[in-house]
């Protein structure tokens, strides 16, 4: 199984961006109201900074956010000493924007071109790492779905992992798909490391719950030194899905750490938060030390709830693509009479039982039937059915007609789709008897080319049959055994009627290479299987 590897870093740069800029007030109201004052969030302020990023374009989010992040990480820089260590302002700027243009260029090549890598198949390089909040989000987008929908047709019991160089460990199955990714990058006398994980479990249980989480842990420091910074961002989502497997709620959690060293001293800034459906639950700032601002403070604040909103909405979106898709319920309708060979105008009952495929307990919800090809009628037609559900299937009132009828289950657990395709056609003949050669097989249609096997005293023939109608035609047979060969060829007619056996009766000549030839003849019984 294929799994896309996109997703490389994850969330990976998420973390990076973690440490982005923002205004320490925002405005409610037309008043400005401070994000943080005396060591407190205001979720008001907070809940107005994140409905205006909301409301912006996607290619203003993605701006935004790359400029909080270049704001207030290279601010980090310089508090956690790391600026000093390499020498000042200037070459504490051109190490920062090597590490951001290398993440982040790879997280455009990722976003633009959709790259896509294959966990099972090849072992290509990951992108470097680096600083970079566009490049976060990049990854959260790719490597949520990505691993997501290349774990949709996986095998109930099926859980394959894979290990991509000494960086990627991709595993799946259907409760869960997750990308662990750990790497590096030098540049500039800087080493950033990285380390992220994202899982997703796209199936809900038997109550509709289901969830996600991804983390990160970066650190920059001076390449050999001990001088620098280091960050973790976890976000859980725990979401609800209702009856008709559409998204009911979903709520995230997330914390935020950031650390700095230089020469055995350091400070640190904690922030987190809950995020609900639509809107900011709560946010709190945590710990904080060192040389760390309020302005600081606010930032971390503002920039640690975008990541979380954004990280949100991905594993979220990725989930319910999963329920979507077919991957956690399975429908597999039964029909009685039928499908195939119904009497024109007959009825058939159709049972649809959707049950999960995590744990094959009954899906309950609903299924609906529509008759989406041929004839005649399906009834109750575009109507919800609870489950296990029955619908009556109404065949074409003539011979050789054909119906479709598909359906789709829709539950707690996730959407099932299936389709029965129905008929009236005749079942196929069933040849037998014969005098001197005795015959076997089955014919499907008297009116299309057919054939049939025989057999005699140590030799075995076959006879092809090419009709004008669908009583008569012409044949030619061939046949060996023991030494022999023979041909021939002649005419054939059908007498009799349905539902008795019909009589083929065949005329010819043949030859065999011993004992020259003669006129045959041969009668075949053929009777309507069911």
């Amino acid at each position: 199984m294929i799994l896309r590897v996109a997703v490389v870093l994850v969330v990976v740069a998420s973390l990076l961006g973690a440490c982005g800029g923002g205004s320490a007030s925002s405005k409610t109201g037309g008043a400005a109201v401070p994000l943080v004052a005396d060591g407190k969030v205001n979720v008001e302020a907070m809940q107005a900074r994140a409905d205006a990023f909301a409301a912006l374009s996607t290619a203003q989010q993605e701006a935004q956010l790359a400029s909080l992040d270049g704001t207030l990480e290279r601010e980090l820089w310089k508090v956690s000493g790391l600026e000093a260590a390499l020498g000042g302002p200037t070459a504490a700027d051109a190490a920062f924007a090597a590490h951001s243009k290398a993440i982040v260029a790879q997280a455009r090549a990722v976003a633009e071109r959709r790259i896509v890598l294959s966990a099972f198949h090849r072992a290509d390089a990951a992108p470097s790492a680096g600083e970079g909040l566009f490049a976060g989000i990049m990854f959260v987008i790719l490597g949520a779905d990505g691993v997501v929908s290349a774990t949709n047709d996986l095998k109930a019991g099926e859980k394959p992992t894979r290990k991509i160089g000494d960086e990627l460990t991709v595993t799946g199955s259907l409760e869960r798909a997750e990308m662990d990714f750990a790497g590096s990058h030098e540049a500039e006398g800087v080493t950033t490391k990285l380390r992220a994980k994202v899982q997703v479990n796209p199936c809900p249980d038997a109550t509709g719950h289901f969830e996600g989480k991804a983390r990160i842990d970066v650190s920059a420091t001076t390449t050999g030194g001990s001088t620098g910074q280091n960050g973790i961002l976890d976000v859980t989502v725990s979401g609800q899905v209702d009856d008709d497997a559409k998204l009911a709620s979903a709520d995230s959690d997330y914390r935020m750490q950031w650390a700095d060293f230089a020469a055995g001293k350091g400070g640190f800034v904690e922030v987190s938060g809950a995020i609900g459906t639509t809107k900011v639950t709560g946010a709190t700032l945590g710990r904080s030390a060192g040389k760390v601002t309020e302005a600081m403070q606010a930032n971390a604040s503002s920039v640690g709830m975008l990541y979380a909103m954004m990280a949100k909405e991905k594993i979220v979106e990725a989930a319910q693509k999963g329920w979507e898709s077919g991957r956690c319920v399975e429908l597999q309708p039964t029909a009685a009479p039928g499908p195939k060979g119904l009497k024109p105008a007959s009825t058939s009952q159709i049972n649809a039982a959707p049950r999960s495929r995590i744990d094959g307990a009954p899906a309950g919800g609903t299924v609906t039937a529509t008759l989406s090809a041929g004839g005649a009628s399906v009834d109750p037609a575009g109507s919800k059915v609870r489950a296990p559900a029955k619908f009556t299937y109404t065949a074409p009132d003539a011979e050789n007609k054909t119906g479709t009828v598909s359906m789709e289950a829709r539950s707690k657990r996730g959407v099932a789709k299936a389709s029965i395709d129905f008929d009236t056609r005749k079942g196929a003949y069933v040849a037998s008897g014969g005098t001197e050669v005795k015959v076997s097989g089955t014919v499907d249609d008297l009116t299309k080319p057919f054939t049939i096997k025989g057999t005699g005293q140590g030799f075995t023939v076959t006879y092809s049959y090419t009709p004008t109608s669908s009583s008569k035609g012409t044949y030619t047979y061939a046949g060996s055994g023991s030494g022999i060969t023979m041909k021939g060829s002649g005419s054939y007619a059908i007498s009799g009627s349905d539902p008795d056996p019909l009589t083929l009766t065949q005329t010819g000549n043949g030859c065999v290479n011993i004992g020259g030839c003669r006129q045959t003849t041969n009668v075949i019984t053929l009777t309507r299987s069911t």
